[in-house]
C-alpha cells in the first residue's frame, strides 16, 4: 500500500528540485561570464599589441613567455575605503611553443586613502619565468611579493616598461580609465576563480595547474590565436 506523501517532505523535495534548477542557472551565467572574458581577453592583447607596435615589444616578450594573465577590466571604486575587483584568463606555452586552455581568475585589493568615484584599467601580464608562473599557479599571488615585476602604463604622456624588464619574472602593461597609476596594483591578490573553472571545465577538472597544461577547449581559439599572432614556434623560448 502506498503511504500519503507527508506535507514535509513534498515540501523538502520541491525544495531540492528548486535548488538543482537555481544551481543549474548559476552554472549556465558563470560559462557565459567566462566566455565573455575570453572574448575581452582577446580584445585587451590586441589593443595593448597596437599601442607597443612601434617598438615590437609586446610580441618580444610574447615569444620569451611562459604564460599571459590578461585582466580586461580592473575596477577600483570607493570613497575614502574602496576595493578593486577584475576578472581574468591565465594561458600556459606549451612545450610546442603554443598556448594551452585558459584558467579563469580574479584580481581583487583593498584600499584605504583619498579617492572617489570608479577607474578601470586593462591589465596583461607576460610571465617571462618558471618562477613567476609558479606564483601564480600556487593558488594566491600577491603582487610585489618575492617575484620581481615591471608595470608600464599605456597611454597619453605615459611611456611603456621597455628596458626596465631585465631579469624581471613579470612585465605586466596596463591601459587606464580614469586615475590609475602603477601603485593601484601594489598588493592585490590573484586567485583562481574556482566557480568559472567548475563550470567551464567540469567539476574534478577545474584544478588550474591542469587546465593549462591541455588544449581543448574550442571556446579559447581566438584568443590563443591572437596570443600566437606573430609567434613562431620555431623561436619559442627555451626551458
Amino acid at each position: 500500500m502506498t503511504r500519503p506523501i507527508s506535507r514535509r517532505t513534498a515540501s523538502l523535495a520541491i525544495a531540492t528540485l528548486a535548488g538543482t534548477a537555481v544551481a543549474g542557472v548559476a552554472k549556465a551565467d558563470d560559462v557565459v561570464d567566462a566566455r565573455h572574458i575570453l572574448d575581452e581577453a582577446a580584445i585587451t592583447v590586441q589593443r595593448v599589441r597596437d599601442e607597443l607596435k612601434d617598438s615590437g615589444d609586446m610580441d618580444d616578450l610574447l615569444q620569451r613567455s611562459k604564460g599571459v594573465l590578461i585582466v580586461p577590466s580592473y575596477y577600483k571604486l570607493g570613497f575614502i575605503v574602496g576595493g578593486a575587483y577584475g576578472d581574468g584568463v591565465l594561458l600556459k606555452r606549451l612545450p610546442e611553443g603554443t598556448f594551452g586552455d585558459p584558467a579563469f581568475y580574479r584580481m581583487t585589493a583593498g584600499s584605504l586613502g583619498l579617492q572617489a568615484g570608479m577607474n578601470s584599467a586593462s591589465v596583461v601580464f607576460m610571465i617571462l619565468t618558471e618562477k613567476g608562473l609558479s606564483a601564480i599557479l600556487d593558488d594566491e599571488f600577491k603582487i610585489g611579493a618575492n617575484v620581481g615585476m615591471t608595470l608600464g602604463t599605456l597611454g597619453v604622456g605615459a611611456e611603456a616598461a621597455t628596458t626596465t624588464h631585465v631579469g624581471k619574472d613579470i612585465v605586466a602593461y596596463s591601459q587606464s580609465k580614469g586615475l590609475f597609476a602603477g601603485g593601484a596594483f601594489e598588493g592585490a591578490v590573484i586567485k583562481p576563480r574556482r566557480d568559472w573553472n567548475a563550470a567551464v571545465y567540469g567539476v574534478g577538472n577545474d584544478n588550474p595547474s591542469a587546465i593549462v597544461q591541455r588544449d581543448q577547449l574550442g571556446a579559447a581559439t581566438h584568443i590563443k590565436d591572437i596570443l600566437a599572432k606573430s609567434f613562431h614556434p620555431a623561436q619559442a623560448a627555451p626551458n
